[in-house]
């Protein structure tokens, strides 16, 4: 008898504690966002690697280039 009394306690006492909801939806969140990081670097990446070659090869003008940029130029 006396044990049955230790698991229902323990099973109410367990019941109201929510810590560990708030980490599991923590861990959804987190898998969200790494699943959308994920894809975009998918869908996204060749044309930024595209974008950055094109620069590299002299295609595009760094931005010091432009005249009239803050960043410099004349």
């Amino acid at each position: 008898m006396r044990s049955l009394v230790y698991i229902q306690s323990t099973f109410l006492r367990l019941k109201k504690d929510n810590s560990g909801a708030t980490a599991s939806e923590y861990a959804f969140l987190v898998t969200f966002i790494a699943i959308i990081a994920a894809s975009g670097m998918v869908f996204l990446g060749p044309s930024i690697a595209d974008y950055f070659a094109a620069i590299s090869n002299g295609a595009i003008p760094p931005a010091s280039d432009i005249s009239g940029s803050p960043l410099g130029g004349s």
